[in-house]
């Protein structure tokens, strides 16, 4: 019974400096950038034809070093045209719209550990993330048809879509709490009439879109329970 109360006593000493350091804090950013459509109306690798604006805002909770929370809030324009491609220029459809999304995922940051020593304390680096989650998007674009007896004329419009967004970044410390960030995006979806066009293209392939951007962003960051503690006992 001795040994393992000491073995628990070992034991507790051992995590109590990462406990006290543990980092939890909140950052929020903003982000212009650039979204992308893929579908039915485009090729299958990205072309500057069906490049529109677009931009989010989002907010991350660190609940330690690496890993984060996130609510994510995007909206900009998705757009597609058969006349921009050879392939589907005699079909003649098109589509325009804005896109608003809501977005939760979970954030990693591969360098979040040394940019918050448990040791030596903050430390200004660059560092590179990953981020997957689940989103609802709401789109009602305005469609175009080139035949007025187009298979897609009379399908159900859906206007809500579930997806998967999934991407990574770079996040840039001007200072501890100032960071700088370029991103990218890719949102699967478990639609193929984000376009209004299904079945008169590939219905067995989901439409999808990016977005990427620059990012300014802060962080709501105070000091370390061991640090404050430091510094009590000090004054």
């Amino acid at each position: 019974m001795k040994k393992t109360r000491l073995t628990l006593a070992a034991f507790a000493l051992f995590l109590l400096p990462a406990l006290s350091f543990s980092q939890k804090y909140w950052e929020v950013s903003a982000s212009p950038g650039l979204m992308n459509y893929y579908g039915d109306l485009t090729p299958p690798l990205f072309t500057i034809k069906e490049v529109y604006l677009g931009g989010q805002v989002n907010v991350r909770y660190f609940f330690d070093r690496e890993h984060a929370v996130r609510l994510n809030l995007l909206r900009g324009s998705l757009a597609g045209d058969d006349r921009n491609f050879d392939r589907n220029y005699l079909r003649g459809n098109s589509f325009s719209g804005q896109l608003t999304e809501v977005a939760i995922m979970g954030e990693m940051d591969f360098k979040g550990r040394k940019r918050f020593s448990t040791r030596t304390g903050y430390h200004k680096m660059s560092s590179l993330y990953l981020f997957a989650g689940g989103s609802l998007a709401y789109f009602n674009p305005t469609v175009h048809y080139g035949t007025p007896n187009s298979e897609d004329v009379n399908e159900e419009f859906q206007k809500w879509h579930i997806g998967m967004p999934i991407g990574g970044g770079v996040r840039i410390d001007a200072s501890e709490k100032l960071v700088f960030g370029l991103e990218l995006g890719y949102r699967f979806t478990i639609s193929d009439f984000l376009d209004g066009t299904q079945a008169s293209g590939n219905a067995f392939q989901n439409d999808s879109y990016t977005f990427g951007g620059v990012s300014v962003g802060y962080r709501f960051i105070g000091k370390p329970k061991a640090k404050q503690a430091e510094e009590v006992k000090k004054g």
